[in-house]
């Protein structure tokens, strides 16, 4: 028995709509109808009820549905099973992860974490910009991409854990007016320049951080720009307190009352991918939840 006509069916059974099981099964409604057909003629009984409104099983297609469901389902558990037993022995997990982040309190803790998990396993490390570790893992260049978010992150067709939670802070360079005062106000922002990431456009930004009112706000392409900027004392950024350190003094203050805001961490992978179970052993690592 083809395995696929039994899944084809137990689609259908569970829409009772041909044109919307074919379309989540990506096949013609035809193709579909084929199927479904050929399969009643192997088990030698009607399965569906169609009329010009509606589909409906029939004894026997509720008795297939019924025994084929679980089965299926056990079917699946084990071809995962199997993938991720093959590829936690002999294969590779290809992370990649914000160069901004503090390596030794951000990355390394998730890294041992899934070496304890699958001491088998070969970890590949890539630093780069926030768009590109995105960009990568989206294209399926990375397994599992680690970097900051400003808020609550829904991202389609990923799992995103969050590994740290931080409160934002204001940071200058020993370049810049502010580094000597002792706290900074509203009046000071709105008339400052502050950095965002390109990728985030302006309005983006206004958004997560809406009473952050600076005079403009000006984007950058990278964290090595970012820092350029910032070390230059041209303008002030926004950090959590997990970022890398780099040459030269810097300060970090917190916002002005009724500005607060929140920077997490999270880890982020496809939620069908083949090792789910095992970068699922991050949520070890979780802190509170971004509100």
């Amino acid at each position: 028995m083809d395995v696929r006509k039994i899944e084809y069916f137990l689609e259908v059974a569970e829409t009772l709509n041909y044109s919307r099981a074919a379309e989540r099964l990506h096949i013609s409604h035809q193709a579909l109808s084929k199927q479904i057909q050929q399969l009643e003629q192997e088990l030698g009984a009607k399965l569906l009820e169609r009329s010009t409104t509606r589909v409906t099983l029939t004894p026997a297609g509720e008795k297939v549905r019924e025994v084929f469901t679980p089965l299926l389902q056990a079917l699946r558990y084990g071809y995962t099973e199997v993938q991720e037993y093959i590829q936690q022995k002999d294969g590779r997990l290809r992370v990649g992860y914000f160069n901004g982040l503090s390596f030794t309190r951000m990355v390394a803790p998730a890294i041992s974490c899934l070496e304890e998990a699958s001491p088998h396993l070969r970890v590949e490390l890539l630093a780069t910009d926030v768009h590109k570790v995105q960009k990568m893992l989206e294209q399926d260049n990375l397994d599992l991409a680690i970097f900051p978010v400003f808020s609550g992150h829904h991202w389609k067709n990923f799992t995103c854990i969050p590994l740290y939670v931080s409160p934002l802070y204001i940071i200058v360079s020993e370049r810049h007016p502010w580094y000597h005062k002792e706290e900074i106000t509203k009046e000071d922002i709105a008339q400052e320049q502050l950095l965002i990431y390109r990728d985030r456009s302006p309005i983006k930004a206004q958004e997560l951080m809406p009473q952050v009112r600076a005079a403009k706000r000006l984007p950058v392409d990278n964290f090595d720009t970012y820092m350029g900027i910032l070390r230059r004392g041209e303008a002030f950024g926004l950090v959590g307190d997990t970022y890398s350190r780099r040459e030269g003094e810097y300060r970090m203050f917190e916002l002005p009352k009724g500005c607060r805001g929140q920077s997490c961490i999270v880890a982020a992978y496809h939620h069908q991918h083949p090792l789910r179970r095992l970068m699922g052993s991050l949520k070890k690592l979780s802190t509170v939840p971004m509100k």
